[in-house]
């Protein structure tokens, strides 16, 4: 921190060191962050305002993003904070996204595992029909607001490495019959962790929500 107020000797130590803690100790981000204010003729009071946005959204934004933006917004704090709370909702709303498309593919692959495993010799569950298939994972999806395409895009890989082939036919998937219901189960035991996996964060995100608001 001492080679930071010799080379930005023109700001506040205060500012200084506000900025050399949010960065952890990064000399380099540190250094572009003071470099960045005095480049742009800030005033104490703007560099108190970016500091504390690189703060609050520093761990869910890069911090060199949150400087252009600052900069796009005329170094207004209002406007940039909600510019940066919109980055942040767009940014959460594609991870819901991916995590909901993840869902359908897991809940779809147990689903026709657990059937082939539980009757192995019923042919008919070895049989997926392709109209079938596409209707429930666009209703899934329009549920989930998920992307279809990619989902059914990557569905048709997941068939592919549990064994199934498009018929002849073009309307049906059908699995080979050579391959082993042990390996069907090994792929079923991770499917299933990846589910429990999923609850247990689900259900621990819900109990931390719960005692903040009591």
């Amino acid at each position: 921190m001492e080679q930071l107020q010799e080379v930005f000797s023109t700001i506040k130590e205060e500012i200084i060191s506000r900025t050399w803690n949010l960065c952890k100790g990064d000399l380099e981000i540190a250094a572009i962050i003071l470099r960045f204010i005095i480049d742009n003729n800030t005033t104490f009071q703007q560099q108190s305002y970016l500091v504390r946005l690189l703060k609050k959204f520093g761990n869910k934004i890069d911090k060199i993003t949150i400087l252009k933006v600052w900069r796009n917004c005329n170094q207004i704090n209002a406007d940039t904070h909600e510019k940066l709370q919109e980055i942040c909702t767009t940014s959460n709303l594609d991870e819901s996204k991916e995590e909901n498309e993840t869902k359908i593919l897991r809940e779809m692959c147990l689903h026709i595992l657990w059937n082939i495993l539980k009757y192995p010799k019923r042919i008919k569950y070895r049989q997926i029909n392709k109209q079938a298939l596409y209707n429930h994972l666009f209703k899934k999806c329009y549920m989930l607001s998920a992307d279809f395409e990619q989902v059914l895009m990557d569905m048709e890989k997941n068939l592919q490495y549990l064994g199934f082939k498009k018929g002849d036919d073009d309307n049906s998937y059908y699995q080979n019959n050579d391959i082993q219901s042990l390996l069907l189960w090994h792929y079923y035991q991770q499917l299933i962790s990846q589910q429990i996996m999923y609850w247990l964060c689900v259900r621990i995100y819900f109990v931390v929500l719960i005692k903040q608001v009591i």
